[in-house]
């Protein structure tokens, strides 16, 4: 479960926006907020900091944000597009697929709410199997690190790939090294 305060990033171009929407979100529940009003400062914010929530206020001083949702929908956050009525079908069609929920601000405060609610939870579930989705991942790239050392050494120094397999992992052993360790140093000296 994640503790603390939930941290919301509010990417919005104007102050009166800003308060509007930074109100309803601490009506909510009290909340870490950061405000960037471009998305090129919002997407900075992203790479640097783990949100809970991402609230995109489309539109931003530098483009509509439909691509900051996007991106920040490729996190663990839950993520909120909030439109103009007479952009939501376009927001929709864009972002449907995506997670993002995408709001218009004739919905009302109430839906909003609600929204803030269900994409909280959507962050819970995904924060909680992040560090398995994690390891999955650093373990596909240990093999493929791996595949390619040995690949380079049947290539290079005529071995079947079972010598190749026991060739690393002996020197992982010996060195006290994990195998991909080896692996790495196995790519770098041939250049790969």
């Amino acid at each position: 479960m994640i503790k603390g305060d939930p941290s919301v990033l509010l990417a919005v171009s104007g102050p009166k926006t800003e308060k509007v929407f930074a109100d309803m979100v601490l009506e909510w529940r009290k909340a870490e907020l950061t405000v960037r009003t471009t998305s090129r400062e919002a997407w900075k914010s992203l790479q640097e900091t783990t949100y809970s929530l991402v609230i995109v206020l489309s539109p931003l001083s530098d483009g509509q944000g439909i691509d900051l949702a996007q991106m920040a929908a490729q996190t663990s956050a839950g993520v909120i597009f909030v439109c103009r009525p007479q952009g939501y079908d376009a927001a929709l069609q864009k972002l449907g697929e995506t997670g993002v929920y995408v709001f218009s601000t004739d919905m009302g405060k109430r839906i909003f709410q609600q929204a803030l609610r269900m994409m909280y939870a959507v962050n819970i579930r995904l924060a909680k199997d992040a560090p398995q989705t994690q390891m999955l991942q650093d373990r596909i790239k240990d093999i493929r690190v791996i595949n390619r050392a040995k690949c380079l050494l049947i290539q290079y120094e005529r071995m079947s790939e079972d010598q190749a397999h026991k060739t690393i992992e002996r020197e992982a052993m010996n060195r006290q090294m994990s195998r991909r360790e080896i692996a790495e140093e196995i790519l770098v000296s041939y250049g790969a």
